[in-house]
């Protein structure tokens, strides 16, 4: 299933090692990328290089703490030294805490912050300049449905850092254009990942899906080709967009 937009070229996806991030790294090895991985647990990104690699990929797996400067840009100069080339991005990190307002605390705040918009600009800063230079590339990043609407499956300050990530998208997108780099994000809806399955069991997963044309939590992979479709030639006039993926949400409201 090589294809040609994606062979020989690098895509570099954090938070590799499970969920949306595995199954985006996957996708852009099969279309014939080579693909950086990175995660936190570099164990688990190190899974998913070998089920790259098992089906005939090209993957490296690096940890890397996507909320601190050095270390993204380490991963940024690391993908160079080892592919010499960064031409599409996922920058995938985020996540919340799952309370309700008032039990809310300073630190969930600083960590939640950290983790889901932080991250996203730290990749940003270090990955739109190496485009820039190199003549361009495309960059998606993991927003949420959270981030345009409420939902009971979110906390309110993961809620508003994905709504920091939608915006700080569309203006990578109007500063960088120019230069021929497309920075869009996409935004799912309840996805069953690990931490979702853990989180709610297949009952409260349907009633949290309530609010969408199709019942069911959306699947890794659903997200992974948005995330594709999005860094393809087919979408060469598609950017600064927050693309849903969400089982119809936008539509029943």
């Amino acid at each position: 299933m090589t294809d040609p937009h994606f062979h020989g070229k690098t895509a570099l996806v954090t938070g590799a090692g499970a969920g949306i991030g595995r199954a985006s790294a996957r996708a852009f090895a099969l279309r014939g990328a080579r693909v950086m991985l990175c995660d936190l647990d570099k164990t688990s990104a190190e899974e998913t290089a070998q089920l790259i690699v098992s089906a005939g990929g090209e993957a490296e797996a690096v940890k890397c703490d996507a909320t601190d400067w050095s270390s993204v840009e380490g991963l940024i100069k690391g993908t160079l030294d080892k592919f010499g080339s960064l031409d599409f991005a996922h920058n995938n990190v985020g996540c919340g805490v799952n309370k309700p307002f008032d039990e809310l605390t300073e630190r969930d705040y600083q960590f939640v912050t950290d983790v889901t918009f932080k991250s996203v600009f730290l990749s940003l800063r270090q990955e739109l300049p190496v485009m820039r230079e190199r003549g361009g590339g495309a960059i998606v990043n993991t927003a949420s449905m959270a981030g345009v609407s409420t939902t009971p499956s979110a906390d309110i300050v993961y809620s508003g850092a994905k709504a920091a990530v939608i915006h700080m998208t569309a203006y990578a997108a109007r500063m960088f254009g120019p230069h021929d780099i497309r920075v869009n994000c996409v935004a799912p809806g309840l996805v069953a990942t690990k931490v979702v399955n853990e989180m709610f069991n297949a009952e409260q997963q349907v009633e949290l899906a309530s609010g969408q044309i199709f019942k069911r939590a959306i699947q890794p992979e659903e997200i992974a080709a948005a995330v594709i479709f999005l860094c393809s030639s087919e979408a060469a006039m598609i950017t600064g967009l927050n693309f849903p993926v969400d089982g119809g949400i936008n539509a029943v409201r």
